[in-house]
């Protein structure tokens, strides 16, 4: 027991010093889940068990290089909320949730696979109804925990390392003469005194503004017509999976009606959202701009991808495959996957 806690230890200390090297063996890892698509038997299993583990393996290595970063507050596995907490279980079961269904089908069958899918989908919108209840975050992204930007990070450990050396040679004096810190009676909480400031020069007001800008949102009253109408535009984002199957209980799997009542869903909550762009902050319009660009994943999606989309794509696919040097190598086995992909990932409830 001591050996395994030793050798998680090791690695935790591993990737924490090692970020860049650790992207590239997540993302290797990823690629041969695509690649073994199709070429071996039961591939469609084998490849989305490889693409999960991997997912997972981003997600705990996002949490450690989080918690080995003092100055990394988003995402991070410090803040122990139960919104935290339950934002890590629904991008675990976001990041499994194909591998769950399609293990489903071949042991239960089909009548089971639709079980499983409605539970994986209710679980996932009580989970994010209950975020957004409980805490400031007004729109729920998908996945609920998405991956830290290292490349970011690894600037903003640069420059602070940077600054922390400019104040340690500014503010030198300072501390050698007077204490630069206090702790307050009440709350014990321990500050820094004025004369403890870097000098002038040295000061960054970046965080500031941040800070500024975070608290500005969270200040924002909800109980005013423009911000209940974001609620109801979220509420209907996380129904949606639930409504849309719902749907195809009525009107059957890959019909036109279900496929309709989703996209209307989607529509109609992207539009309260852009009416009322002006209460939401960077992150939230981004997020919002991502659902946005994912309505064109409807044209990927039943029936409007057999009827429309397959016979546009198999024309493109084979005039580069016949016009081109050397891509035929490509086209063709794309050609090939393309109706296991559409039919494996794009569902039409999901988030």
């Amino acid at each position: 027991m001591n050996s395994l806690k030793n050798l998680i230890l090791s690695y935790e200390k591993w990737v924490a010093s090692n970020p860049d090297i650790v992207c590239d063996l997540e993302t290797t890892s990823k690629w041969v889940s695509y690649f073994i698509a199709g070429r071996i038997s039961d591939s469609n299993v084998v490849s989305e068990l490889i693409y999960t583990l991997s997912n997972m393996l981003v997600l705990y290595n996002d949490r450690i290089i989080a918690q080995s970063q003092p100055h990394v507050e988003q995402n991070s596995p410090k803040s122990n909320s139960t919104c935290y907490r339950l934002k890590v279980i629904l991008t675990t079961l976001e990041y499994s949730e194909v591998f769950i269904e399609i293990s489903a089908k071949r042991i239960f069958g089909n009548r089971g696979k639709w079980i499983f899918i409605a539970l994986i989908q209710f679980v996932k919108a009580a989970g994010r109804f209950f975020i957004l209840k409980h805490s400031t975050d007004k729109i729920i992204r998908s996945p609920a925990l998405p991956s830290l930007n290292r490349r970011v990070m690894k600037k903003q450990q640069q420059q602070l390392r940077s600054n922390g050396i400019a104040n340690a040679n500014g503010s030198k004096n300072l501390v050698e003469e007077h204490s630069i810190t206090l702790q307050l009676k009440r709350s014990g909480r321990v500050i820094r005194k004025v004369e403890g400031a870097p000098p002038l020069q040295y000061r960054s007001l970046s965080v500031l503004k941040e800070e500024k800008a975070l608290n500005e949102c969270r200040t924002i009253d909800f109980n005013t017509d423009k911000s209940q109408a974001l609620l109801k535009a979220e509420y209907l984002y996380i129904a949606k999976p639930l409504i849309h199957l719902a749907a195809i209980g009525v009107f059957g799997e890959k019909r036109w009606k279900q496929y309709t009542v989703s996209l209307l869903l989607d529509l109609l909550s992207i539009r309260l959202y852009y009416k009322n762009r002006e209460l939401m902050n960077k992150e939230q319009k981004l997020e919002l701009s991502r659902r946005s660009v994912n309505l064109l994943l409807y044209l990927a999606r039943s029936p409007f991808y057999e009827r429309y989309t397959q016979r546009r794509i198999e024309r493109v696919l084979d005039f580069v495959a016949n016009n081109i040097p050397l891509v035929r190598m490509i086209a063709s086995p794309l050609k090939e996957y393309i109706p296991h992909w559409q039919d494996t990932y794009f569902y039409l409830w999901s988030t």
